[in-house]
């Protein structure tokens, strides 16, 4: 299920604003009439009028909009200064950790470690590609014909690298981005070739600065007024089309910007009148965390004219809803992810938030189809996560449910049974590719026809006397002139031509869905957006003239991950959605059934995160638990004393006194990490239908994945015992489980979840574990089973250290009450007898019980 905040813009470009900005007047002007027969272009068969027109008369020309800085005494001046104070600031501070971060690694590291950390390449050899990605030239890199690369590596499609021959810290590294990669080569994209020439190379992972670039720029397009952009005459002309900048939803998105009020406002005198009515909301007792007494009504949504979705709207926004007949049926909603898509429909801004199970996705994928197969607006939809497995997972679920999804980004991010869906793949196969391969091919005959004609020009020049110039010279200069002309006319007439294509393609599209910072997602106007990001990174796809927003996530989940602990001071760490939740100004629901989990691992995190608030989902009205869930069997865990015969426990904690260690600035714990390798080996052994991809490792520290995965995939010895144990064929699944952070687990489920904890010292400090909201995530992501490993004293214990680079990565107080929880969890572990301690005999069951004795 997906984990990620995610929000929802509607386009509007193509229609009228109907609602205005808090400190304006509205425009209390009849609105135009809607228009019910107006249907969604990817409804209608398109008729391809581009293959007989010329391209280049019907496509207008699309430019920014004139750009008007605001003014002191102007409405939102004082707001956006105090906004773009507030985050620019910290901005700064992460980006200069991020790339210390990278410089500390280059100058303490030496080479051979950074190759065995994967982060590191070197002695490669590399050649031009013909084929360019994007109009950007790219390279491939290889050790030699055949030569395979390090299997550890971590130059993973889209990571930005940097290209040097001996040293990046000692020379200008040349900077790319991997485009993709394979046994043997990586394919690295650059701004513009370079000599590569003879002689090797080193790649080292870098860092970019797109991202944060574009999150200054998304703060600097807050000061954009949208609705003078629209009524600009320039803006309705036939061969003009503004990109819009900006949003409509300043109101809400400043409103705790505002600066204090002066003395005679605090007196009563000259103030405006608030409005402080409860707002017309069905919403109002399944708020967040508080009372919407609190809250103001919103303006109209972009849906207000439209007489059929505000029927239903209403109507399904009630706790029992009015069913009319034609009413779409919204298979597999319970009557609270129904209420939350009507709340969708109903406001302009809207927070949705949903714990872990309670079926986010299920709810955006019925939200869209309602929209657009029922419905068919014919606004075009955009959803933003911040992973590219949340993306995957939202296409998948829109496809299956009859939906025309455009799926945008890298192609080698993207899985494999989704490349039809991609933007790449349907480029392709468009019945104008033809014309577009045709005018790049004439286009690279040109400048290669001129390059050879300069080169005589420059002969013939050498050989004039007293640089007189010749007839011949003169028609050759000429020629060169002509020919640049006719180049720029053939790339015009190219970009005419891809811009068509790409409207058809989007129109034809019922949803795009895309990353959260791709810079194609700022080209569409209706999103999901990542509770992930940092709110900057969240107004990315928002300033393109947004006025219809639905933010979907969770906020007691994971936070923004920040480096820079004056960032993280300064606020960068709080999402968009935590703030407009802790502000309480704006309509929100929360999914209240969780379909996932067994209703023993789900129940410390109700208790714990949701006040109990979260049902389970996964049992009959006679209590009993859906058989898919039932946990599998494990003879390491015969001795818990909550074991029932040839069941294991849903959940279950194996102590041990294996002391933890520190590497770089990382910990593990070795005696964990063998413990954690058995019960693994345990868990196939003995239930022949789980997989190994049914299988995901926690670990809270860098260190004890890179020692696990290793010991999984690469330690001879291991590789040689589980052949022994397992047989040939089912060892084969090991390499299919996923060893990741907390962090790389957001978003995923698995069957079985084993929770490495690998702390475990005499002063019981936790460190980086002491993060409440990371807690919530690591016990949420099994379904069936959880093997939680580590040192129950050190968790009871719970102190968080002062200073130290790691720990200072979660505030103060957020690692109080961090600590808070994990003694509250290891004492529920403790009253629900979960817990198994491993010595003496057990420990040594745990390690070699499944080796045969000749083995031993």
């Amino acid at each position: 299920m997906l984990m990620t905040l995610l929000s929802i813009v509607v386009d509007v470009i193509s229609f009228t604003v109907l609602a205005g900005d808090a400190g304006t007047a509205f425009d209390t002007s009849p609105p135009t009439r809607f228009d019910w027969r107006t249907r969604a272009a990817s409804r209608v068969t398109p008729k391809h009028a581009h293959l007989t027109r010329k391209t280049r008369d019907k496509w207008p020309k699309r430019t920014g909009p004139p750009q008007i800085d605001l003014r002191p005494g102007e409405p939102y001046y004082e707001e956006y200064e105090r906004y773009k104070g507030h985050f620019l600031g910290p901005l700064d501070a992460e980006q200069a950790e991020d790339e210390a971060v990278l410089r500390d690694r280059l100058s303490s590291w030496s080479v051979n470690r950074l190759k065995e950390e994967g982060y590191c390449i070197t002695g490669l050899a590399a050649y031009w590609q013909e084929k360019r990605q994007f109009g950007r030239p790219v390279a491939a890199f290889s050790l030699g014909p055949g030569i395979t690369l390090p299997p550890e590596h971590q130059f993973e499609n889209g990571t930005q690298v940097l290209v040097s021959r001996f040293d990046p810290l000692k020379e200008e590294p040349l900077r790319g981005s991997v485009v993709s990669s394979s046994k043997t080569h990586l394919r690295v994209s650059f701004g513009e070739e370079f000599d590569v020439g003879d002689g090797c190379w080193r790649l080292d992972i870098g860092r970019s600065s797109i991202v944060f670039d574009r999150m200054r720029a998304a703060i600097g397009r807050l000061s954009s007024d949208v609705q003078s952009q629209e009524s600009s005459p320039d803006a309705g002309s036939s061969d003009r089309e503004y990109i819009l900048q900006g949003t409509h939803l300043r109101d809400i998105l400043l409103r705790s910007f505002r600066p204090p009020p002066t003395p005679a406002a605090a007196d009563g005198e000259d103030t405006e009148p608030v409005d402080d009515r409860r707002p017309s909301s069905p919403f109002e007792d399944v708020l967040l965390d508080r009372d919407l007494s609190t809250q103001q009504p919103s303006p109209k949504s972009i849906f207000s004219a439209d007489m059929r979705i505000q029927s239903w709207a209403r109507r399904y926004s009630c706790q029992e809803p009015l069913v009319v007949e034609g009413d779409p049926v919204l298979s597999g909603l319970n009557a609270t992810q129904i209420r939350a898509v009507a709340m969708m429909l109903d406001h302009r801004f809207t927070l949705v938030q949903g714990p872990p199970g309670t079926g986010k996705t299920k709810t955006i994928i019925e939200a869209v189809k309602l929209l657009k197969v029922h419905f068919e607006t014919p606004q075009p939809i955009l959803l933003c996560t911040y992973t590219n497995v949340a993306v995957d997972n939202l296409v998948e679920g829109l496809v299956a449910a009859g939906l025309n999804p455009l799926r945008v980004g890298y192609g080698g991010k993207v899985k494999a049974s989704l490349l039809e869906h991609t933007l790449d793949h349907k480029l392709k196969i468009h019945p104008l590719a033809p014309k577009l391969e045709a005018a790049g091919a004439q286009v690279e005959d040109l400048e290669k026809r001129k390059q050879t004609l300069l080169i005589q020009i420059s002969e013939l020049r050498g050989k004039s006397r007293n640089g007189t110039k010749t007839v011949r010279l003169a028609n050759m200069e000429n020629a060169a002139l002509t020919m640049d002309r006719q180049t720029w006319a053939l790339k015009g007439k190219g970009f005419a031509i891809y811009q068509q294509m790409l409207r058809d393609i989007v129109h034809g599209a019922d949803v795009v869905c895309s990353l959260l910072t791709s810079l194609l997602a700022t080209s569409f106007t209706r999103m999901y957006a990542a509770s992930m990001s940092t709110e900057p990174a969240t107004l990315i796809p928002l300033m393109k003239g947004s006025q219809h927003v639905a933010l979907i996530g969770d906020h007691k989940q994971l936070p923004p991950v920040i480096t820079s602990p004056e960032a993280q001071a300064k606020g960068l760490g709080v999402s968009l959605f935590e703030r407009l939740a802790e502000e309480g100004c704006v309509p929100s629901i929360m999914l209240d059934i969780q379909y996932r989990m067994h209703p023993r691992i789900s129940h410390f995190p109700s208790h714990e995160f949701y006040d109990f608030s979260l049902r389970d989902g996964t049992v009959d009205a006679s209590g009993v638990v859906a058989s898919h869930l039932q946990p599998p069997y494990t003879s390491l865990l015969d001795l818990a004393p909550s074991a029932e015969p040839r069941q294991g426990p849903s959940v279950v904690f194996l102590h041990h006194d294996g002391g933890e260690s520190m590497k770089d600035r990382s910990r593990v714990n070795i005696t964990e990490a063998n413990i954690v390798c058995s019960v693994v080996e345990d868990l196939l052994l003995h239930n022949p239908h789980l997989r190994g991809a049914d299988i995901g490792i926690i670990a809270p520290y860098v260190a004890q994945i890179s020692l696990l995965n290793r010991l999984l995939n690469m330690d001879t010895k291991n590789l040689a015992r589980f052949q022994e144990v397992l047989g040939s064929h089912r060892a084969m699944q090991i390499p299919f489980i996923e060893v990741k952070t907390v962090d790389g687990f957001e978003g995923r489920e698995k069957d079985v979840i084993v929770f490495s904890t690998v702390r475990n010292n005499s002063s019981g400090h936790i460190g980086f574990l002491a993060d409440r909201r990371r807690l919530n995530v690591g016990l949420t992501r099994a379904k069936r089973g959880l093997v939680m490993v580590g040192n129950i004293e050190t968790l009871k214990a719970g102190r968080t250290a002062k200073g130290g680079i790691v720990d200072a990565l979660s505030p103060t107080a957020r690692g109080s009450k961090g600590a808070d929880a994990w003694r509250r969890y290891t004492k529920y572990l403790d009253e629900e007898r979960l817990i198994l301690r491993l010595d003496g005999e057990p420990l040594r069951k745990v390690l070699y019980g499944n080796l045969p004795d000749r083995a031993l």
